[in-house]
């Protein structure tokens, strides 16, 4: 792609990546092989759009998108001089593949059907790749795909393979390695055997078993699992995470009962201030100016409450300090109430 001018750099993994996730190619050690679903995907389109499925296509477009950008060139020009002829392909390729189905070749494998005997295929569907019997609807039998490993059954002698499942706890994946015959509806070929380590191509040099390794990143040191041999590894001794040790004696220890919690004090209740009837209590607001506008808006709801000065003493009302606004005079010209003893002022004539 660098060498033809297609794409950049960072458009090279979300590429890969997608391609991957619609299964047009799969990953083959450290390169990528097509499917046969990518390779029908692929002739489709080269047979339909054959003017844009080219090297030399993406590389023109990236040139005008570059000049663009520079400004020497208008977007809508160039958006109007690729759609025009690419919806007339597109309504042609529409009108052409109404009712067509497509046949994906299938992919033969190794494997053999349990039930009929066919050598089954492998098919692609909502979750993936799987195994089945090209013999349906006769035969149903299915399975799934799994990756044979290096090396030996250390009991039954047949092949290895790499299997995941799901936990049901924490609904994770996670990988293990059995016996191919671990699942077998015959009984008489069935084996038990599972591992978490990974097994390797190498053999012990004592016994001729396959061996076994650490799964993890970085370099692990095969062992050997055959418990006869002189070059066996004990479990302790192989690596990876360990589980604690339970005791000296093998047993575990009698835990103690645990200690009672310690009394808590008694806890003061808050005590709450007194409110004025008709005044709702205001939650504690952090912002001064929040709280001040929420006292407003209560007073103009319920009246206006007791006068208080700064340190929080409650002020008199006008009419109890003696204002001479609201004193009343009456009519006879006589001393108002409350004057007894002080000397009284008629009214001027």
């Amino acid at each position: 792609m660098e060498e033809n001018g297609i794409g950049r750099p960072s458009t090279y993994a979300p590429t890969v990546s997608t391609i991957l996730d619609r299964e047009y190619v799969i990953k083959d050690g450290k390169y990528l092989r097509s499917t046969p679903l990518g390779e029908t995907v692929n002739g489709l389109m080269e047979d339909k759009f054959a003017d844009i499925v080219d090297t030399s296509f993406t590389a023109n477009m990236e040139k005008s998108l570059d000049d663009v950008e520079e400004g020497s060139k208008e977007w809508r020009r160039l958006l109007q001089e690729f759609y025009e002829p690419f919806k007339a392909e597109l309504d042609k390729a529409e009108k052409d593949l109404d009712g067509v189905r497509l046949k994906v070749p299938v992919e033969e494998s190794e494997e053999v059907c349990d039930l009929c005997g066919r050598q089954m295929v492998i098919k692609s569907g909502r979750f993936g790749r799987f195994l089945a019997c090209p013999g349906y609807p006769e035969c149903t039998f299915t399975k799934p795909l799994v990756v044979v490993m290096p090396g030996r059954c250390p009991k039954c002698g047949a092949r290895l393979m790499k299997r995941t499942g799901t936990s049901k706890k924490t609904n994770k994946q996670y990988t293990y390695y059995c016996c191919e015959h671990l699942t077998d509806r015959d009984e008489s070929k069935k084996c038990d055997f599972m591992t978490w380590d990974v097994p390797v191509a190498d053999d012990c040099p004592m016994c001729g078993q396959t061996m076994f390794k650490k799964s993890g990143k970085g370099f692990k040191k095969p062992f050997c699992i055959n418990e006869k041999c002189e070059n066996f590894t004990p479990e302790e001794k192989r690596g990876g995470w360990k589980k604690k040790p339970a005791g000296d004696g093998g047993e575990a220890p009698a835990e103690e009962p645990p200690s009672p919690p310690p009394p808590r004090s008694p806890r003061r209740k808050r005590r709450s201030p007194r409110l004025s009837p008709g005044r709702r209590r205001l939650p504690p607001l952090k912002n001064l100016r929040r709280r001040r506008r929420r006292r407003k808006r209560l007073r103009t709801a319920t009246g206006p409450g007791p006068r208080r000065c700064r340190r929080g003493r409650r002020l008199p009302s006008p009419a109890r300090r003696g204002s001479s606004r609201r004193r009343s005079i009456p009519p006879g010209g006589g001393p108002p109430p409350g004057a007894a003893g002080r000397e009284s002022v008629s009214p001027p004539s």
